[in-house]
């Protein structure tokens, strides 16, 4: 090589002048022939032998570019200059740069996905002027549950005596009848006081919102329109403000429309579970008036400076002087006061920022990958870097470059996560549960692709630096050594650095695969829950009787006894019945407090508590509700009015403990006056509010005790219960052409709306972990296989020297498993303390439960053997007599 000294004291002494280009060039040429002419003489084609000789040295681009990058120049030229050897460096090893982008392009997708979900329900501002102030207020039950409805006497108390609010609105969600403008249909019709659109703070486009004035006595009832309805129902005509159309039979008038971008739907306690299409005025009873319940939902908006602590004390104090005032309706309640986006996210939040989590650990282990794959690449470019600092190039100008390269990597990614993350979020729409908030607005939008481009950047620093770091740290004299292929010194260096790497992706993949495997015991057991009614083959609809076709019980009563006598005797039903609030429906139902005739009369407001449900006789069977003791309601009982009464197992478990309730009487609050009813039968406990709350104590009225005018259907059949649908249609259009229905779906459907959220979080955490673990698999074997191509020359004397392929299976598979079991190590102890922060999503697993962390270790001990396995293997294959000559 002392020609090659020789050229290296001529480039630095000409640097900075024209002629070292020229030099540059002259002296490769002379390089390159003599090696070719060697190579041919070795029995080489003239092609291969060339080829040959440009790959020991490098090509002229390297070595020109080299020259460039020594003799520098301003800012921005030197950056275009690292930016265009960069983009030739990648374009040359297309593998490379493919698996690179790839790998990246999967972690980055797949954050801006869910990102773009989090930056939606989480960070973007909700669409309400100074919606910060927004706040719902509910009432806590004796029993403890939140969340819960008001009375009309509760929210005029609230109203009246407030100071920290500018205003407050109640509101409450009912399905009626839609006609006039085209065919009847059932709409999601919003009763709210006139302030509610006020409180939000909309506009209507055309018209009017709702005022004082409407409720008035005898002032004509007015409807404002949703956009949607406006657009779907009357065509977006401007003239709708002043037209008529009827709403459960009631004649009222057009007012207003909204605009398109109002959404204002609360879920909790909402009547219908959907967003509501019309909004009426809500009728305020003076006070004194009797009229009892509890259905309000409550909005109000902070005066500017109130914070949400002084808000919760003073309807604290204003609950606790009408709890003084009417002790029988009031007595245990409380008060609590949720902020307008909790209210909307708050038990989505939790899910949301482990999901972003976890994204972000698989971006940190495709960071890893990529980082021993610069590596790898490092210790093959070891020539190149040497040259670069033999002609002076300090370790930064390298170090710079090599990140240029990286970030070029992590542009590329981020422009291919970009069209993942697009099919990723169309996914999440897709498989989102109906109950989460409205994922429609998802999108990639600015702040999002703001968010990818700083990804992507940080990113490509991530996996870039520690490899460029490493790649300059060279020694001259052996890295420009004629023999020397640059594997060999820069590869064992870095082997620590390597198994580092692996190490965490390791880790990071067992604490997302721990994660992942809770949530799936989780769901698990979630679906094993007993129910307490059979979800097969029923199908389900509700119908909503207008009230001026129907204005007198009996005819409601007739109606719904027409319609499951009708549809029993459809070719393929087992059975019908009827309930007017079905199970796992959205926590909707009644209840209320009762007595028991013979018993000292309770404190006022100490009565015993119970949910209140109507049904028929033919509800249990079509559900499968046993009846456990007593008799179901007779015919007589379905037609007219005998005060009998079911109840639940837990209602008499709990109430009438030692003794048998059949036959005694009770006094449930349904009632303006004291109505005693005979308790008849105990059926089976059902789980009406959720899958995880315990069954509540039940009362069941027959349909003529208690009329309501929307009953949900129950049609249980021999085979696919959606196929009867039509059948069941046709038979209520013979009854009435005009009544529409609403909500048809199988108990099956309800079951899975149900468990949305579970299955959302549980099918997203298992496909990260899942692609995680891929990763680190891939890096193993990456890291492995390499390991096997510097130790080549070894394994070669040890096999010469009499070693056995098993031995040497052995020696390989050892050090890719210890690697493995120091990740699993600080998996374990990550995935402890960090499973933690899932309590909330889970329902009968712990968070540390041990069969799912053995489990997961095992499977990823098993995984990582596999990557392991399959380098050792083509170990214990190599020729030793290839491998005495191997470089």
């Amino acid at each position: 090589m002392r020609w090659f000294n020789i050229f290296v004291a001529r480039l630095r002494a000409l640097l900075g002048r024209e002629a070292v280009i020229r030099d540059i060039d002259e002296e490769m040429r002379l390089h390159v022939e003599m090696e070719t002419e060697a190579n041919v003489g070795r029995g080489m084609p003239l092609v291969e032998a060339r080829r040959t000789a440009l790959k020991s040295f490098g090509t002229y681009d390297t070595v020109r570019d080299a020259a460039y990058g020594v003799r520098g120049g301003g800012m921005i030229e030197t950056l275009l200059q690292d930016i265009r050897y960069g983009a030739r460096v990648l374009a040359k090893h297309k593998g490379f740069t493919a698996v690179a982008v790839l790998t990246l392009g999967l972690g980055i997708g797949a954050n801006t996905a869910i990102f773009s979900v989090v930056n939606e329900l989480l960070l973007r501002p909700l669409p309400f002027p100074d919606a910060e102030r927004l706040v719902m207020l509910w009432e806590v039950t004796p029993e403890g549950r939140r969340e819960n409805t008001t009375s009309r006497a509760n929210f005029r108390g609230w109203r009246e005596q407030s100071t920290n609010f500018e205003r407050m609105a109640a509101f409450s969600d009912q399905r009626l009848s839609l006609t006039g403008g085209g065919n009847p249909e059932e709409v999601s019709v919003q009763l709210a006081t006139p302030e509610l659109f006020r409180v939000l703070g909309v506009e209507p486009i055309l018209g009017r919102g709702m005022t004082e004035e409407d409720i008035r006595p005898g002032a004509p009832e007015v409807a404002v329109l949703s956009y949607g309805l406006w657009q779907r129902r009357f065509g977006g005509d401007p003239q709708v403000v002043g037209r008529p159309i009827t709403l459960n039979g009631a004649p009222c008038t057009v007012v207003g429309v909204l605009p398109a971008g109002f959404q204002w739907h609360i879920r909790k306690r909402s009547g219908t579970a959907r967003p509501a299409e019309v909004w009426t005025v809500l009728t305020m009873p003076t006070e004194g008036s009797g009229v009892r319940g509890r259905f309000l939902s409550v909005v109000a908006r902070l005066k500017p400076g109130v914070s949400l602590e002084q808000a919760e004390a003073e309807m604290k104090t204003i609950h606790a002087r009408l709890e003084q005032d009417a002790p029988q309706s009031n007595k245990g309640y409380g008060t609590e006061v949720i902020q307008l986006r909790e209210q909307f996210v708050g038990n989505v939040r939790p899910a949301l920022l482990i999901l972003l989590g976890a994204v972000g650990f698989v971006l940190l282990i495709a960071c890893a990958n990529v980082a021993n794959l610069m590596l790898s690449r490092a210790a093959a470019r070891e020539k190149e870097i040497a040259l670069r600092t033999a002609l002076g190039a300090s370790r930064w100008r390298v170090v710079r470059q090599l990140l240029t390269e990286s970030l070029l990597l992590a542009v590329l990614g981020s422009l291919l996560g970009l069209v993942i993350a697009w099919w990723g979020i169309s996914a999440l729409v897709a498989i989102s549960p109906r109950d989460l908030v409205n994922l429609q607005g998802v999108g990639l939008n600015l702040t999002v692709l703001a968010w990818t481009l700083a990804v992507s950047l940080l990113t490509g620093i991530i996996f870039g630096i520690a490899p460029a770091l490493e790649a300059t740290r060279l020694n001259l004299n052996d890295a420009l050594k004629e023999g020397s292929k640059g594997a060999g010194g820069q590869g064992v260096r870095s082997s620590g650095l390597r198994g580092a790497l692996v190490i965490t992706e390791v880790a990071l993949a067992l604490v997302l695969l721990a994660s992942a495997g809770l949530l799936m015991k989780s769901f698990d057991r979630l679906q094993k829950i007993d129910t307490g009614f059979d979800t097969n083959n029923v199908l389900t609809m509700v119908v909503r009787l207008p009230d001026g076709k129907y204005r007198e019980d009996h005819q409601m009563v007739a109606f719904f006894r027409q319609a499951t006598e009708r549809i029993r005797t459809l070719p393929g039903v087992h059975n019908a019945g009827m309930v007017n609030f079905l199970p796992l429906y959205g926590g909707l139902g009644s209840a209320t407090g009762f007595t028991v005739e013979g018993r000292p009369a309770p404190q006022p407001g100490e009565e015993p508590g119970t949910n209140v449900r109507v049904a028929d006789a033919g509800y249990f069977g079509a559900m499968g509700i046993p009846l456990l003791r007593g008799r179901n309601f007779t015919e007589l009982e379905a037609s007219e009015a005998r005060r009998v009464v079911l109840i639940s197992e837990s209602m008499a478990r709990r109430h009438f403990p030692g003794e048998d309730p059949l036959g005694k009487r009770i006094n449930v609050a349904m009632f303006e006056q004291p109505t005693p009813t005979e308790i008849v039968g105990i059926v089976g406990d059902v789980r009406y509010d959720s899958l995880t709350d315990a069954a509540e104590p039940t009362v069941y009225f027959p349909h003529p005790d208690l009329t309501y005018p929307f009953m949900t259907l129950i049609v249980r059949t021999a085979g696919d219960p959606a196929e009867m649908a039509p059948a069941v249609r046709r038979e209520l259009s013979a009854i009435d052409p005009d009544q529409p229905v609403s909500d048809v779906r199988t108990m099956r459907q309800v079951m899975t709306d149900t468990t949305g959220r579970a299955r959302f979080n549980t099918l997203l955490l298992g496909f990260f972990a899942g692609l995680a673990t891929l990763l680190a698999a891939i890096g193993i074997f990456g890291v492995m296989n390499y390991s096997v191509a510097l130790r080549t020359r070894e394994i070669g004397i040890r096999m010469a020297l009499g070693a056995q392929q098993g031995q040497v299976l052995l020696l390989i598979l050892k050090q890719g498993l210890l690697l493995t079991l120091i990740g699993i190590g600080i998996g374990v102890a990550g995935a402890l303390a960090l499973t933690r922060v899932m309590t909330s999503l889970l329902f009968g697993v712990e968070a540390t439960d041990p069969a799912t962390f053995a489990t997961i270790v095992l499977l990823l001990a098993v995984v990582s053997s596999i990557a392991c396995y399959i380098p050792a293997r083509r170990a214990t294959r190599i020729d030793p007599l290839i491998a005495l000559r191997y470089e």
